[in-house]
């Protein structure tokens, strides 16, 4: 006959180490939501900037980005149209345990006749 002792040891270390992966899976994909969408927010803000100025669009865009502390990657205005495209490094939990290095989100904003 085989003794089982100890095995509710080991039983109890496996459940913890997966309930602890489980923990740091949850708090990556949280940490990417709120960083998508507050990058998502300054996207809009720099794209309103640049379709509501008289003066030269893309350097509105990037003013506002810089005061968010975000990078304007790209900009660009066709016709009443801005686009723009912002990207922040990715949190820090996120880059080190991912590939990804930055987040980039784009918006557009102006005006159009429908």
């Amino acid at each position: 006959m085989r003794n089982d002792e100890g095995s509710a040891t080991v039983f109890t270390l496996a459940l913890g180490f997966m309930i602890c992966c489980a923990g740091l899976l949850a708090m990556l994909f949280v940490q990417l939501t709120l960083a998508r969408a507050t990058l998502g927010s300054y996207a809009d803000l720099a794209a309103i900037a640049a379709a509501q100025t008289s003066g030269d669009p893309c350097a509105a865009a990037a003013l506002v980005s810089a005061r968010n502390g975000v990078e304007l990657y790209a900009c660009e205005v066709i016709g009443d149209q801005s686009i723009v495209e912002v990207r922040m490094p990715a949190p820090t939990l996120l880059a080190r345990f991912s590939t990804v290095e930055f987040l980039m989100v784009s918006a557009r904003a102006g005006y159009s006749v429908v």
